[in-house]
């Protein structure tokens, strides 16, 4: 949503507008040339996005091809919520796009994927690029700052879409927070960045939006603490900001929240899973700390752990010139502090403030990972180099180029003089990662690029472009660096697990359905019910329902209460399971005994007290589960009788129908989760659905022919549309809205 170029601006010069834009396409697609130009390397040999992003993103494929928005899904944990769960992105609307492209051998395309993560690197370079030209960059500087956004630091060193999704917006919420801050149209564009920073809330990760909104509130905070006398211009955009920020967000962040509070999740402690109202223990905060050793990270490519800091000397040394040479201008002073906040809020075992937000401030404790606040830290980076790069360009800082050059040069030496010494001492053989030597490279390089620069008496674009590319190879050392190539057998196993069990999923489905299956974690470790559409009881992901798994599902009574007709492995995950199918890689399905039907009537219930009481329940061999159930609600009365007919059975995504005749008053029991959300219809009257076996969705009915249709429609989902078609809708309208002036 950038501004519409001046109706007075010529042909020519708007079709230069798009050459940069177009320029930093061509740059991250070459640098992208190991899985665009080659089909030689893979992004996706990893277990995180192998058996957990790509069967969620094929299940939402699926049912958008069949027009079908899917909020639920049944085939994991025996039904849970999909748009709450957050991770998979159903929300993000740019993930539309890749859901609704074309399947390749039924299932979504790897090229596809490919292009897609390209794309979203591509997205965080543009609108990085867009902030510098808004602050008043020239094209080449913003073109680098773009690139160091986009590819390089945070951004280039994560895999995971569903984070990669909430951190490109990041530039355009600071590009709009700065105008307003400039009191430029300060209303519509504080409205402006709230809107870009909800939408980075509908990316399919809490983490970097949830850092992002903390800088976001601390610049806003810091400067009505600056305006002091003039706060009351910035009380309405402040309070602007917020509003849309929330409403914008509202899609994905409020059903999200309402899941979470009946979710159990895992976050690394020894407690795991925990619940909502649980604290991540502090130990887990520093478990995923950046070490203070780390900081050499920054200028060695590879030495770090896990999160780079990663930033190279090239960046290192625009960033000091823009410092130097900028301070006095107010975004700059920002950027820094944004910057160095990032890093030290990063070292949270080594840093007290970090501690203070952790106990104080709501949300800060559900963030496990302050290492990614490193994001903040490049992001800082990427837009002061541009600031450097045309400091740079002023032929009024020779002289500073040139006493860069003769520090660059020293620190070249001192390090090319330690690493032979360690090198001689090792009877010539290198013990480390040889990439420290890219570091001693690029200063040699630079050093004489800025000496160059200091006796230039024009000033060209020829040497600036060559740091532009000096810089590209030094991120070309970190980013993308470790893909796995397909000649190395041992990384390219991961995804080859998915294509491995097709025989085993289409045995599954030539049998009656529909099925559930348990999966051996150790044969099957990826999201097999989302990659084939046939329902697991279990699952690779970061949650599960509480109830469900508070209930001991991996019990036979538990599996049979669950409907779990097969299991799958190369042996049998439980002893009393018979093999009845066996395929060529050695994996078989078996059979399990006593399943009781998907779909089945009870004329008993009990209300147990707690969670000991429901489990006694369940494993009492008195207690016949076939015919009674439990839960912590009233038990409802219901006569006993024989005979009930189940006469037929659909189920979609969010809805399902079933035509029952009863001989008497009795309860209908679905194997599948109940959560807030689901609304049953009998006959076309609202009823209570009751919890069965305290987790499965239930409804009592009269003796006779009765149609019971059940609905997944979360008013969070519903309010939560509304409120960001609202956000949207009202930018918009402030945006082309004629009358606020620029104070």
């Amino acid at each position: 949503m950038m501004p519409a170029p001046p109706d007075t601006a010529a042909p020519s010069h708007r079709w230069r507008s798009f050459a940069a834009p177009f320029l930093l396409l061509l740059l991250v697609v070459a640098f992208f040339w190991k899985l665009l130009l080659t089909n030689q390397y893979s992004w996706l040999q990893s277990s995180d996005l192998a058996y957990q992003v790509v069967p969620w993103f094929q299940y939402e494929a699926v049912q958008f091809h069949q027009h079908v928005f899917p909020l639920w899904d049944p085939f994991q944990f025996a039904g849970q919520s999909l748009i709450g769960q957050d991770q998979p992105g159903l929300a993000y609307p740019l993930n539309w796009i890749l859901f609704a492209l074309p399947f390749r051998g039924g299932h979504i395309s790897y090229v596809y994927l490919t292009w897609y993560y390209m794309a979203i690197h591509y997205f965080a370079a543009l609108f990085c690029y867009w902030l510098c030209r808004d602050l008043g960059r020239g094209q080449l500087a913003s073109v680098l700052g773009g690139l160091s956004f986009g590819l390089g630091g945070y951004i280039g060193n994560t895999d995971w879409p569903q984070i990669l999704n909430g951190a490109v917006w990041g530039p355009l919420v600071f590009l709009f927070l700065f105008r307003a801050l400039r009191g430029v149209r300060p209303q519509t564009n504080a409205a402006l960045s709230g809107l870009f920073l909800g939408i980075s809330w509908l990316g399919g990760h809490h983490l970097v939006p949830l850092f992002l909104s903390l800088a976001a509130t601390g610049v806003w905070l810091y400067s009505l603490y600056e305006a002091r006398g003039g706060v009351r211009t910035l009380i309405r955009p402040a309070g602007l900001f917020v509003t849309f920020t929330v409403l914008a967000s509202a899609f994905q962040l409020w059903p999200a929240l309402a899941y979470a509070r009946t979710a159990l999740r895992w976050v690394g402690s020894r407690n795991d899973p925990i619940a909502w109202n649980q604290t991540v223990p502090y130990t887990v905060q520093q478990q995923f700390s950046l070490s203070p050793r780390y900081l050499l990270g920054i200028l060695v490519p590879g030495f770090d752990d896990g999160t780079t800091p990663y930033v190279g000397i090239v960046a290192l040394t625009l960033v000091i010139l823009a410092v130097a040479r900028n301070w006095k201008t107010n975004e700059v002073r920002l950027l820094f502090g944004v910057g160095l906040a990032g890093l030290l809020f990063a070292m949270a075992k080594n840093d007290v403030f970090h501690g203070i937000l952790y106990s104080l401030v709501p949300m800060v404790e559900k963030a496990r990972e302050p290492a990614s606040v490193l994001y903040l830290f490049h992001f800082a980076i990427a837009v002061l180099i541009a600031f450097g790069m045309d400091s740079l360009l002023q032929l009024a800082n020779r002289d500073m180029a040139k006493r860069l050059s003769s520090i660059l040069l020293g620190f070249a030496a001192v390090i090319f003089i330690i690493m032979l010494g360690v090198f001689l001492a090792n009877g010539q053989t290198w013990r480390g990662d040889d990439r420290v030597m890219i570091t001693v490279f690029a200063a040699f390089a630079l050093s004489g690029l800025l000496f160059r620069m200091s006796r230039a008496v024009v000033a060209g674009y020829g040497i600036p472009a060559l740091i532009v590319a000096l810089y590209i190879l030094e991120i070309g050392n970190s980013a993308f660096f470790y893909l796995p190539h397909k000649e190395e057998a041992s990384r390219n196993v991961i995804l080859s697990k998915l294509d491995d069990t097709k025989q085993v999923a289409d045995f599954l489905r030539s049998q009656p359905g529909p099925i559930r299956v348990w999966t051996s974690g150790e044969d099957v470790p990826f999201n097999f019910g989302d990659w084939y559409g046939i329902d697991v009881l279990f699952g690779y992901a970061p949650s599960a329902p509480a109830d469900f798994y508070r209930i001991e599902y991996h019990t036979l009574r538990g599996r049979q209460i669950f409907s779990t007709a097969y299991g799958i492995g190369r042996k049998p995950p439980f002893p009393d399971q018979k093999e009845i199918f066996r395929d060529s890689n050695g994996l078989a399905v078996f059979q399990n005994p006593d399943v009781m039907p998907r779909i089945r009537t009870v004329h008993s219930a009990v209300q147990v007290r707690d969670l000991n009481d429901a489990r006694r329940h369940l494993q009492d061999p008195g207690f016949n589960i076939a015919k009674s159930t439990f839960s912590y609600a009233p038990a409802p009365a219901m006569p006993q009788c024989d005979g009930d007919t189940i006469e037929k059975s659909t189920r979609g995504i969010n809805q399902t129908s079933t035509t029952v005749t009863m001989k008497c008053r009795g309860m209908v029991v679905m194997s599948e989760n109940n959560a807030p959300g689901w609304i049953a219809m009998v006959d076309g009257r609202e009823t209570p659905v009751y919890d069965a076996y305290t987790t499965l969705r239930g409804v009592v009915v009269d003796a006779g022919r009765h149609t019971i249709e059940m609905r997944y429609r979360p008013m969070s989902v519903t309010a939560g549309a509304a409120a960001t078609l609202l956000a949207l809708l009202s930018a918009i309208a402030l945006w082309r809205a004629p009358f606020e002036r620029t104070k």
